[in-house]
């Protein structure tokens, strides 16, 4: 995600860089490209299949979803994660309103039938706010896949968040039913909080059913080029059948016929820009500009982007962008106006589809992760278009950095669950400024190409699973010849007194 909440401070640096897209990027694909495989030959865990009907003017989405998986216990949890914003739940306070605005209406999902196997079990709601649906799965075995089945109403809640309407589209994030993760120390039951990008979920293909009035249309996590699509008379309906495999999660934006798509080509991936009539069209082409030539760009430093297409989409919201598999939501002002904060928006968002897509991690333990990579993924796109006017962008995160003493005087560091973060500003100071400036200093000290090889064997040893911040601590040692704790504890948890030790480890792993 890119919060909205840095372009106070980013107004100040920025006004240096000036329009970014005045002339294409040229690639420098790294020497030793990483292999990434496509999504259709890694087996997926588990298996989604929805059948639902938008009905735009109540705002409600109707329908059942099937999921295949191998169980891990003898009971599975589903995040009901729209029950967040049901009308008795406390969302006060400057944290939720950063996120959901001052105003806004409820909504919640209800889930009427669950069925195992096709036999009709108790709907077992849990957790403070029904986020949570617990199905049992007693005498069920790993060794044979389970089919839950249930059948929900999604109640759409107006609000600035990922999940929300305008007069306009729709755009559902995090919406669907999706299986809980259990690791080793149990169930992640994580709860939907204020701060951060509070999921954590696990590769699965997804087979979507979706009916629309006639007179719209969607952009998703699916492959809509290959969508099969069905008129129906007299209904006046339009039926579309789309696929995703090995997704994170399956997002969908609902648009009215206000909206048009520029599209594009990076290789053989199709790119979508989704902006409306009245939009600005020198904004649009710029912000299409910047998904395609960072898509190229982070192909080749990191490794091939596998997916058939790219969606950028003009939704409300409060955040900037949200990223999603093949999808991101971008805020509705940036096609409005000239304005080159957009363009990181763009570039971030875009590699997200690396760091959280390709590559997961635990978003709600370890935020660090996939946000400083993305953020400093960012950076040195922004670098490689024209190192001039990336430095306000560059130097906004390590200004950001340089509080870090301040933060660690509160007891606060980047390595840190979300719900440890007492405000936006410190979250997105520590998170995203730290972060992205430890990775931007490893850089400098080790030059672009030593970085870029260590990143690219990131991204092929985790693809399609899951990373964490060990994981990084031993790709760091293995690089350097020498244990990288010191760098983490000095640049993560913030141990200030590790400067020294930091350093000294950095200077013993630079290849001359």
């Amino acid at each position: 995600m890119w919060r909205k909440g840095w372009i106070g401070s980013l107004v100040v640096g920025i006004v240096l860089i000036g329009i970014l897209w005045v002339k294409s990027w040229v690639g420098q694909a790294g020497a030793d490209e990483a292999q990434t495989f496509s999504p259709e030959q890694i087996p997926a865990a588990a298996s989604y299949r929805a059948d639902v009907r938008v009905d735009m003017k109540t705002h409600v989405v109707t329908g059942t979803l099937t999921v295949r998986f191998a169980p891990q216990d003898d009971k599975a949890y589903f995040h009901l994660y729209p029950n967040a914003f049901q009308a008795k739940a406390d969302l006060s306070g400057e944290n939720w309103e950063q996120v959901l605005g001052k105003q806004r209406e409820p909504g919640n999902i209800q889930i009427s039938e669950v069925r195992v196997d096709g036999q009709s079990v108790p709907v077992q709601l849990k957790g403070e706010l029904d986020t949570l649906l617990q199905v049992p799965l007693i005498g069920k075995s790993a060794a044979h896949q389970t089919e839950v089945e249930m059948r929900f109403a999604l109640q759409v809640p107006f609000n600035n968040g990922r999940l929300s309407y305008n007069d306009h589209a729709m755009w559902l994030g995090n919406w669907l039913p999706i299986l809980s993760v259990k690791g080793e120390d149990g169930w992640r039951l994580d709860p939907y909080s204020a701060i951060g990008d509070p999921f954590y979920s696990d590769m699965a293909n997804y087979h979507l059913r979706v009916q629309l009035a006639d007179g719209y249309q969607l952009a998703s996590s699916g492959i809509e080029s290959i969508a099969v699509m069905t008129q129906t008379r007299p209904q006046r309906q339009t039926i579309y059948e789309m696929d995703a495999w090995n997704v994170r999660d399956f997002a969908l934006v609902i648009m009215d016929d206000t909206y048009r798509q520029l599209t594009g080509k990076v290789g053989d991936v199709a790119v979508r820009t989704w902006s409306q009539e009245g939009d600005d069209p020198a904004a649009v082409d710029r912000l299409h500009q910047v998904a395609m030539h960072s898509l190229h760009y982070y192909g080749e430093q990191f490794g091939r982007y596998p997916y058939q297409e790219y969606d950028v989409v003009k939704t409300g919201g409060f955040f900037g962008g949200m990223e999603y598999p093949s999808i991101v939501f971008i805020q509705d002002d940036y096609f409005g106006r000239t304005d080159p904060v957009a363009d990181a928006i763009v570039a971030h968002e875009t590699a997200h589809q690396w760091f959280y897509g390709l590559v997961g991690n635990d978003e709600v333990r370890e935020a660090w992760i996939d946000e400083s990579l993305t953020d400093y993924a960012t950076m040195a796109f922004l670098q490689s278009v024209d190192p001039n006017r990336a430095r306000g962008y560059i130097q906004l995160r390590l200004r950001q950095s340089k509080t870090s003493a301040e933060y660690a005087a509160q007891g606060l560091h980047v390595w840190q669950p979300v719900a440890q973060f007492p405000t936006w500003k410190s979250y997105t100071d520590l998170v995203y400024g730290r972060g992205a400036a430890m990775w931007w200093t490893l850089r400098e000290s080790w030059g672009t190409d030593q970085l870029h090889h260590l990143l690219r064997k990131y991204v092929h040893d985790n693809q399609y699973a899951q990373a964490d911040g060990k994981e990084i601590i031993d790709l760091l040692s293995h690089a350097a010849g020498a244990d990288a704790t010191p760098f983490i504890d000095f640049w993560l948890k913030l141990k200030l007194e590790q400067a020294d030790a930091a350093e000294t480890w950095m200077q013993k792993g630079k290849h001359e």
